[in-house]
């Protein structure tokens, strides 16, 4: 098997191909393609798409094509989760420590921010003021299906595309799927179980890579603190976009509610570990559990 590695997003990304040798051009538009989506879409960079609207005045704005998809999954996830879930969460993340300097100090004034109100009309984006929006919980699942794309057009039957433990493969040639090791949350070293991707997608959200002081990068909007009810949640979805809505849309689903919403909404089985030591296991999952 071939590997291509390269660093974007803000993660490591490993590009594996099986029975087939990666030609130059293509890993030249992989790489381009990522390091574009990043430049448009990371709210860490000033002259990003997402970033034009920090200082906007209320109104209507033309956006492309790929942040309205973007931003539609993301209102749709506002409206299964109540709320719970809300892409112009960026200006609490960068005031509790998670900034464009990466600080990680929170500021007094984290607990009363007031998020803009905003929604998705035809190409149009409606806002009633600024709006840091922060599209991490999701982006890089749609970015992961881009350069799945790019693989299928060139003409590679069998790979594996993964970005910081979120993934999206095939099959290998001889039939079998991508076996692919399940951390335990918060303790890499250690494996809960087994699944074998097979033109399927897996994403993993958790409250221990992105952390600091008394945070993580996975808010509770409406207690203005990191989400402590769920500790990880593992999907796996047809694609890379809709398994990382499913673990995001989990995340932040008000506490009691079943998670067979998100499941059917995005065709999703998941793997849930809470905070009181339960494991809550989708009725379909056909992952190993050990």
């Amino acid at each position: 098997m071939e590997v291509l590695t390269f660093e974007a997003l803000g993660t490591k990304w490993n590009i594996t191909i099986d029975s087939q040798v990666l030609d130059l051009e293509t890993k030249n538009l992989i790489e381009k393609y990522v390091k574009d989506f990043e430049q448009r879409f990371s709210r860490f960079l000033p002259t990003s798409e997402v970033n034009q609207f920090r200082e906007a005045l209320p109104g209507r704005y033309k956006i492309s094509l790929e942040l309205r998809t973007i931003l539609e999954h993301a209102e749709k996830l506002r409206a299964l989760t109540h709320g719970g879930y809300n892409v112009a969460v960026g200006q609490m993340l960068e005031l509790a420590g998670y900034d464009q300097e990466y600080s990680f100090e929170e500021k007094d004034t984290v607990k009363d921010v007031q998020l803009p109100e905003w929604s998705i009309e035809n190409d149009e984006l409606v806002i009633d003021g600024p709006a840091v929006f922060d599209l991490g919980g999701i982006a890089k699942g749609y970015c992961i299906d881009g350069v799945a794309q790019i693989l299928k057009m060139a003409h590679y039957r069998y790979f594996l595309v993964e970005a910081g433990g979120d993934m999206a493969g095939t099959s290998k040639k001889d039939g079998t799927g991508f076996r692919i090791a399940l951390e335990w949350p918060g303790q890499p070293e250690r494996i809960f179980g087994v699944v074998e991707l097979i033109n399927q997608a897996v994403a993993v959200s958790d409250g221990f890579r992105r952390r600091w002081q008394n945070w993580h990068h996975i808010v509770d909007l409406h207690k203005h603190r990191p989400v402590e009810e769920v500790l990880s949640c593992v999907a796996v979805a047809p694609t890379a976009f809709w398994a990382d809505c499913s673990t995001s849309g989990i995340f932040l689903l008000p506490t009691g509610n079943a998670f067979s919403v998100i499941s059917e909404a995005f065709q999703s089985e998941y793997v849930v570990f809470k905070n009181d030591g339960t494991l809550r296991v989708s009725p379909h999952w056909s992952g190993e559990l050990f």
